[in-house]
């Protein structure tokens, strides 16, 4: 049976999708809706690869007729897997970083360089360089090096990619021209989070979905298809990932860390990455009681220790999910008008920083005014 990966987490959708393959009536436009850690990545990943007939080369994603855009936090589930990778030393946590590293750079296929900035993909040519320079082979000291150079070239990359979005228009059009080309057995593109684009990206799309080409194969991410063109949901077949329980994701950690631990696959993730969820209770707790409830100005230093804090894993939307519960907590149990008014704002702002790469600092700014003001 194929989609044996997917079949662990979803075995409802690898059932149909198998089905599917079989009598060989897989469309071309395809989405995967679910919250995330629900494996619809991987999913995306092991069908396209099914369909391109590359399934051997799932582990190292080296395949040219393979795109995929993505928006996810990549600091957060790279260095959690470097973390494991660097306690470990074996193969199967080289194989998770691998995996999770050639996802980061697919963003940067050749295909998509002419509307990419040229200092970016070179920088993520230096790290699929370094990737290749990993042998199983290696002393202990050649790893050591191996893994402070990994740490350089990915930061480097990670830094230069803040100042992008998740994907542009003039991408859509890269990604056009590249399922034009032509091949074997075909190409897939896979979108992540396609709810976090701007109209105009999604009308491109759309134009794409329109007109699809022959052996070229769309796969949509998403986790909120309110947010997303009807006139696209209406172009695509949509397959529903559950939330993978708490037995399942237990295992995984077990098998895949050597820990063992009771957190939500998320949660793990953070953790793992060295991130400190108490720090973050205490700054939204502070920033709450400060700016709402006393309605006072955040100092400009404490700001700044703020921003330090959720750039250096990239967690402004954890911050701003756990400072939203804090005001709906408010808004429900006190009938607190002005906190609806509040959370109104949370939700545009949160939206409008996915969707058009608003500076974080600028967020976190009016996020500050909007508590105050509103």
């Amino acid at each position: 049976m194929s989609l044996e990966r997917l079949k662990r987490t979803q075995p409802h959708i690898a059932e149909r999708l198998n089905e599917e393959l079989e009598k060989n009536v897989v469309p071309q436009s395809i989405m995967f809706l679910g919250p995330s850690f629900s494996s619809r990545m991987s999913g995306a990943i092991e069908l396209a690869l099914n369909l391109l007939g590359e399934e051997e080369h799932y582990q190292a994603l080296d395949v040219n007729d393979l795109i995929i855009l993505s928006n996810r936090n990549h600091s957060l589930r790279l260095k959690a897997l470097r973390n494991a990778f660097a306690a470990a030393r074996n193969q199967k946590t080289w194989n998770m970083l691998l995996h999770e590293t050639r996802i980061l750079l697919l963003s940067y296929h050749s295909a998509l360089s002419q509307s990419g900035d040229k200092d970016t993909f070179k920088l993520a040519g230096d790290l699929s360089d370094l990737l290749y320079s990993y042998k199983s082979d290696m002393s202990q000291s050649e790893i050591d090096k191996f893994i402070s150079d990994y740490d350089k070239a990915l930061n480097a990359l990670l830094n230069s990619s803040k100042k992008k979005s998740g994907f542009t228009i003039d991408q859509i059009r890269d990604v056009q021209a590249f399922l034009q080309l032509e091949s074997k057995r075909g190409k897939a593109v896979i979108l992540e989070n396609i709810e976090d684009v701007t109209v105009g990206a999604m009308n491109s799309l759309l134009k794409l979905l329109e007109e699809p080409m022959d052996k070229a194969y769309l796969i949509l991410i998403s986790k909120d298809q309110s947010r997303i063109l009807d006139t696209i949901l209406s172009r695509v077949r949509k397959y529903e990932f559950n939330a993978i329980d708490s037995a399942l994701t237990q295992g995984f950690i077990l098998d895949s860390f050597f820990k063992k631990s009771s957190l939500s696959l998320e949660e793990f993730f953070y953790t793992q990455a060295g991130f400190d969820s108490d720090k973050l209770k205490s700054y939204v707790d502070s920033f709450f009681e400060k700016s709402f409830v006393r309605r006072e100005h955040q100092y400009y230093e404490d700001l700044n220790e703020l921003n330090s804090f959720l750039d250096e894993f990239d967690t402004y939307s954890l911050f701003m999910r756990a400072l939203y519960e804090k005001v709906q907590e408010k808004a429900l149990y006190s009938h607190d008008t002005r906190a609806m008014k509040v959370l109104k704002s949370l939700t545009t702002m949160n939206i409008d920083s996915s969707v058009y790469n608003q500076n974080k600092k600028i967020m976190i700014d009016r996020v500050e005014r909007s508590l105050r003001f509103e």
